[in-house]
């Protein structure tokens, strides 16, 4: 993985979320034991959800402890935004390892949206980091059922960076095929990858940020019980835009129908920067923009992509269309 950036560099937080028994705690495991995570802190819900007793090796302070693999592991009880302000302060002040990324493990009812929210909306945390991406884990053998019953295991999917799909060895590969056409239902873009032993790598998983988004050639169906609810779709734009006037159409967006946005996340050409502009928000918050240094292969224009439930490709695209005086166009 990358060396640990400068104390003062914005941090990357990964999610790793996944319904109550999909596999999160296996997976997590076994990527705690990689030393490509000696750079890292990982908050869990409580110690006793995931078995580290193997990979202990002292206590840092009394909600601290050091791992073998050399990151730092910390329990959030239920005030995740209290727990991550607590490391980044003890980071900063050296109490600490200058670790290079936090992974954050959820609860198996956790709403994704909700946590992401949480850090966004607090102009501290906001400053000090950014979101790497959502790990999605789906159980092979009960991820059907729970998907057709849970709405909290849906937006885990919908919110997914990736998708890792646990237990495919217990599960028939009709069973397993059957899954895949459902997440594809809610998800069309997030890859999927296999749970194995020799599965995913935590350089795979929680190395590079998903930064830059490419233009996806999304489709949506209805085969799924939740598929009317979610949506994933896009929109795209090729002169440069106003900064100001785009950012108050966007706050507006998120205030007035942020409880039906999950997560948006774009790149835009700026009126007068020839640098392009990361936008990300996650409901009523906001991500504060990061100018990149180069546009990313294949992104030659302005576009924003979307993960919403209960909102329209057409709504958002009648809601933009007020305030950009060009030609819009939506997938």
């Amino acid at each position: 993985m990358n060396t640990a950036p400068h104390q003062t560099d914005p941090l990357p937080l990964f999610v790793l979320t996944g319904f109550l028994g999909s596999g999160k705690t296996t997976l997590l495991n076994r990527l705690l034991a990689d030393p490509a995570m000696h750079d890292s802190a990982v908050i869990v819900n409580e110690f006793g959800e995931i078995g580290i007793d193997h990979l202990l090796v002292s206590a840092v302070t009394d909600d601290v402890v050091l791992l073998a693999s050399g990151c730092v592991c910390c329990t959030a009880g239920e005030d995740f935004g209290t727990a991550l302000a607590s490391l980044l302060n003890r980071r900063r002040g050296g109490s600490l390892p200058p670790f290079a990324r936090i992974v954050l493990e959820t609860t198996g009812i956790a709403d994704p949206a909700l946590l992401l929210q949480r850090v966004l909306s607090d102009e501290a945390l906001a400053a000090q980091i950014r979101i790497g991406a959502v790990v999605t884990v789906v159980d092979a053998v009960f991820g059907a059922a729970s998907l057709s019953r849970c709405a909290e295991c849906a937006t885990q999917v919908a919110m997914a960076n990736d998708l890792v799909l646990s237990k495919t060895d217990l599960a028939d590969g009709t069973g397993v095929d059957s899954l895949v056409s459902s997440i594809r239902s809610i998800n069309p873009t997030a890859p999927i990858l296999r749970g194995e032993r020799d599965g995913p790598s935590a350089e795979r998983l929680f190395g590079d940020v998903r930064s830059a988004p490419a233009l996806p050639d999304m489709t949506f169906d209805s085969i799924h019980p939740h598929a009317g609810r979610y949506s994933t779709f896009w929109l795209a734009w090729d002169e440069p835009t106003e900064w100001e006037d785009f950012k108050a159409w966007l706050e507006g967006l998120l205030i007035a129908r942020g409880d039906s946005i999950l997560r948006l996340k774009g790149i835009l050409q700026v009126a007068g920067n020839p640098q392009p502009l990361l936008i990300q928000g996650v409901q009523h918050a906001l991500y504060r923009p990061t100018s990149l240094p180069d546009w990313p292969r294949g992104v030659p224009r302005s576009q924003i992509v979307f993960i919403t439930r209960d909102f329209s490709r057409l709504a958002a695209l009648r809601s933009i269309e007020q305030i950009l005086p060009f030609r819009i166009t939506a997938g």
